[in-house]
């Protein structure tokens, strides 16, 4: 049997806990939030831009800090300057702080390149979001780096950025940077080439620089090519370039997908983007869209050998290739098959003269067994009408095949022809 006393203390132990769980579900209703205990979360930051060169324009870039989950309690975390010499206030203003309330997943931030009419030098800023006094959240700091360009009246800026056309992760599967992947060189050429430049730019990261006012009227070329690259992964790159003029051109932008490949750096590599026409404060800006090494490839038709015959130029880091010599003669007559040909260098010199020094050009196989060839010549290239004519050997380790044909009356020459013209 239970006594009054023992009631009144049973009931009010029962109220305790009925108020409690119903205090508890309120407190879940309200909030949303899983739990009252403040868990330890990851904050990550995703930025509009990591690097980026502009003019001063009032261009505006944003940033968001978001949670791995949701907390009871504000999570805060600085924003401030590391690096440069733009002023804050006067060249750029960015956000001082940024609070995620408690229940929320995220908040943004901005940085603003601020417009002014001082004439200045170009200016960097380096910002960077999060550190270790961030509050209640783990967070690895992200920056945002820029390059502010000031220039006057007339003046044309240039920017240049590349990425690669594909993921490209290092061993841990993190993405590598564009900037740090490869080094590219931004060039003002007066040709359409890496060979007769004016001026350029040559930094550490995305290329910037301004054609001023006072440039000499006429035509420039805007080029691309690599200083340095990843040389254990190669990848096409996208190439994206913008021009600025104050109050004339204001974002003109071309891009270039798979502009340009690391498979290869050397100075012939290299990818002319636009070209500049200058008149006095005046210029007019041409898509030219040139990958020397695709450009400089040429197809030539005629006989080789007495066969029809199709040949192709072109240019490496070595310099200008020949390919396709001799095909159809070392099948059809001499009934040896191809297995793998080489890269077969020549030169021309001013006069025209064609030079085939002697090197390895092909491996064929007969009967089950292989034959290496080398070859050597000589002839003349015609630049007005695109003829092309070689005399040439080939030698299979002292063995020469046209010899043998000339002495058994199959050709009139102890040596190869080939009398080609550019398609």
């Amino acid at each position: 049997m239970i006594t009054k006393n023992y009631k009144s203390i049973f009931s009010y132990a029962a109220a305790l806990t009925i108020g409690l769980f119903m205090a508890s579900c309120d407190q879940e209703e309200n909030t949303g939030l899983a739990t009252l205990t403040p868990t330890a979360p990851t904050l990550s930051v995703a930025t509009q831009v990591s690097n980026a060169s502009l003019i001063e324009d009032n261009s505006v870039f944003t940033f968001t800090a978001t949670l791995s989950e949701t907390q009871l309690v504000d999570v805060k975390l600085n924003i401030f300057q590391v690096d440069g010499d733009a002023t804050q206030g006067s060249d750029f203003e960015v956000t001082g702080g940024l609070v995620i309330p408690a229940g929320s997943l995220s908040a943004s931030g901005e940085v603003k390149i601020l417009a002014d009419d001082l004439v200045e030098e170009t200016e960097t800023v380096k910002i960077q979001i999060g550190d270790e006094k961030t509050a209640n959240a783990t967070i690895a700091p992200v920056y945002m780096e820029f390059t502010i360009l000031n220039y006057t009246d007339g003046d044309l800026a240039i920017d240049l950025h590349w990425d690669m056309a594909s993921t490209t992760t290092d061993n841990s599967g993190e993405a590598i940077d564009p900037t740090d992947f490869a080094d590219m060189r931004l060039l003002i050429s007066t040709t359409p080439d890496n060979v007769n430049v004016y001026d350029g730019a040559d930094g550490g990261s995305f290329e910037s620089f301004v054609l001023a006012s006072d440039t000499p009227d006429g035509e420039y070329y805007v080029v691309a090519d690599f200083y340095d690259a990843n040389s254990d992964i190669v990848r096409a790159l996208n190439l994206d370039v913008t021009f600025n003029q104050a109050g004339v051109i204001n974002n003109q932008n071309f891009s270039y997908p798979s502009a340009i490949s690391n498979d290869n750096i050397c100075s012939n590599n290299f990818y002319v983007l636009t070209k500049i026409t200058k008149s006095g404060n005046s210029y007019t800006i041409e898509d030219v869209r040139i990958n020397n090494f695709e450009n400089q490839v040429v197809t030539y038709s005629g006989t080789d050998a007495g066969y029809d015959s199709q040949v192709s130029t072109g240019v490496d880091c070595d310099g200008m290739v020949i390919s396709g010599l001799n095909a159809e003669w070392m099948y059809d007559f001499w009934g040896e098959v191809i297995e793998e040909e080489g890269v077969v260098h020549y030169t021309v010199d001013g006069s025209g003269v064609v030079t085939i020094a002697s090197q390895y050009i092909f491996t064929t196989s007969y009967s089950g067994s292989l034959y290496p060839y080398t070859v050597s010549g000589t002839g003349t290239y015609d630049e007005a009408t695109g003829e092309l004519y070689i005399q040439y050997y080939l030698d299979q380790e002292g063995f020469s095949p046209s010899n043998w044909a000339f002495d058994n009356g199959y050709q009139t020459t102890p040596y190869f022809e080939a009398t080609l013209t550019a398609n």
